[in-house]
């Protein structure tokens, strides 16, 4: 398991690695209102260490979803995820 995998212990959490940036070009694609704008994680035109939680149910597919929580780098709002996992919506 990954060192951020560990900070949030819900096993509803998942990590990807997206070397060649598929998801990340997606998400980005699709993102949308009344999803957030995020206030970080752009490098070399690719999204990167950035936390997207959905709400629960939601089937990916053409277009994703919206999120409700996005934004990063993961560190610095796993309080903000772990809010999000225990909410109700």
């Amino acid at each position: 398991m990954s060192i951020v995998l560990k900070r949030i212990s819900d096993q509803r959490v998942m990590q990807f690695w997206d070397e060649d940036h598929v998801l990340a070009t997606r998400i980005a694609k699709d993102a949308r209102e009344p999803q957030p704008t995020q206030s970080c994680c752009v490098r070399n035109d690719h999204l990167w260490d950035l936390a997207a939680v959905y709400k629960a149910g939601v089937t990916w597919d053409a277009p994703m979803p919206t999120a409700f929580v996005f934004d990063g780098p993961v560190l610095y709002i796993k309080d903000d995820i772990v809010k999000a996992l225990s909410s109700k919506e």
